[in-house]
């Protein structure tokens, strides 16, 4: 009940239990309205009587007759001062009040927007599943993202562990002789020396090719002598090595696991190692060694070339190992200002050139891509990958392409890129190029 000298409205505010029927019509009759002039109740009255039928029970609501009972008695107007007729406007019409002052209805589910009451069956059915699949949705979006994140994380840590067991070795391991230039270099010449596709790991033995790590090491050392001899002999000041990538077998192939003779592990620290001997006996060639290096295929962490992505590469590993073994050398680590997959180097005589792995280029439409991310006018391109050497030429482009140390493997046997084993060293003198083809067909 109200106190004494509480108004209805009031009253009902301060309620916090259901009223029974015969509490709301002694609050419908408790509003004195045959002394008012126009006979009406006010908007905040029928907002009062509305909230307390509202609250109501169905049995209850029934009892007074319902909302068609109460638009009858209240006469409440709609928005455009016409008597409403309907129960349902009213109901609505209290509804939108309440919700426009945040006042939560105790009986009122909704669902996606609309009132459980106010839809059918059917269209809450739809509208439960609708939901269910946008949570479903949500769900896989939300595990997919910690699973890249831990992936990310898991490859960290064993990037971490490789780069411990690294150092740990190169502590362990004999110095490398000191290496000089005893040349007559000539101010701003240049040469670049493509090196890439050595596969350490792979045994190969048909009719085509025969392959391991000790031919490997003999087809690097004739490369190594090779190339002092011809730098030497042409006065070459700066040496561009350009790590090309694929130094390792690697697993992205079935193939690729059946022919390996030493694990991935094994493969990168004996590919570093050869790597490393290699520059340091290099750095005869020209008083200048500069290394640069790109990501490749054949060292990404996840054979799965569609679930890999390009950050994840133990290619990494081997630039690492070699900045550490040649810490106390004259050999400068240039880093890629591009892209971790396309170097860039500006040339002495102007000309302009970008390098990369290859495996996602195209010959034909290198000029076209490299120039439009770069913004700069390229005039060469060194690429491995392909195991056969070539040089094309686009107008003023050219795409120079390596061969291979491994030779002819079985992958490389069905796609039919035949191509005997070897590495480019390329020489400026000025704008014109001398293009050694350096064959290391040995066994």
């Amino acid at each position: 009940m109200c106190m004494t000298g509480e108004s209805p409205v009031d009253c009902l505010k301060d309620r916090e239990v259901y009223m029974t029927v015969s509490e709301f019509w002694n609050l419908v009759d408790a509003i004195d309205i045959d002394s008012r002039e126009d006979g009406r109740y006010t908007e905040d009255e029928m907002y009062s009587i509305g909230n307390a039928f509202i609250e109501m029970n169905n049995a209850q609501k029934r009892e007074v007759g319902g909302w068609d009972k109460l638009v009858e008695i209240l006469h409440p107007l709609d928005k455009n001062g016409d008597v409403m007729t309907k129960g349902d406007t009213f109901r609505q019409w209290i509804k939108n009040r309440r919700y426009s002052k945040d006042e939560m209805i105790h009986n009122d589910r909704m669902i996606s927007g609309q009132n459980i009451d106010g839809i059918s069956f059917e269209e809450f059915q739809q509208k439960t599943e609708e939901i269910k699949q946008n949570l479903y949705k949500q769900q896989v979006k939300t595990r997919d993202t910690l699973n890249a994140y831990r992936r990310s994380l898991r490859e960290e840590a064993r990037l971490e562990d490789f780069k411990d067991l690294m150092k740990s070795c190169v502590v362990d391991i004999n110095s490398l002789p000191e290496v000089e230039y005893a040349g007559d270099a000539e101010p701003g010449s240049e040469a670049v020396l493509m090196l890439s596709d050595f596969h350490i790991g792979v045994e190969i033995d048909n009719y085509y090719n025969k392959y391991n790590v000790t031919i490997a090491r003999k087809r690097i050392n004739k490369l190594v002598q090779d190339v002092i001899r011809y730098c030497i002999c042409n006065s070459v000041e700066t040496l561009h090595v350009l790590g090309l990538g694929d130094f390792c077998q690697g697993l992205i192939h079935t193939s690729a696991r059946l022919e390996q003779e030493i694990d991935v592990v094994q493969q990168i620290m004996l590919a570093s190692e050869i790597l490393a001997d290699a520059l340091n006996k290099l750095q005869a060639a020209a008083p200048v060694i500069k290394y640069y290096s790109v990501t490749d295929n054949h060292t990404r962490a996840i054979a799965s070339l569609s679930e890999s992505i390009e950050s994840e590469n133990y290619g990494k590993l081997i630039t690492f190992y070699l900045k550490a073994r040649l810490e106390n050398t004259g050999i400068e680590f240039v880093d890629s200002i591009l892209d971790q997959e396309i170097g860039l180097i500006e040339f002495n005589n102007g000309k302009t050139g970008v390098f990369a792995h290859g495996h996602h280029d195209r010959i034909n439409s290198m000029f076209q891509n490299m120039t439009a991310f770069t913004g700069k006018m390229i005039d060469y391109a060194f690429i491995g990958h392909y195991h056969c050497e070539k040089v094309k030429t686009f107008n003023n482009f050219k795409v120079f392409v390596n061969g291979s140390v491994v030779g002819l493997d079985q992958f490389a046997f069905s796609k039919r890129l035949f191509g005997k084993p070897s590495q480019t060293l390329i020489i400026f003198d000025g704008t014109n190029i001398i293009n050694h083809s350096i064959d290391l067909d040995i066994q």
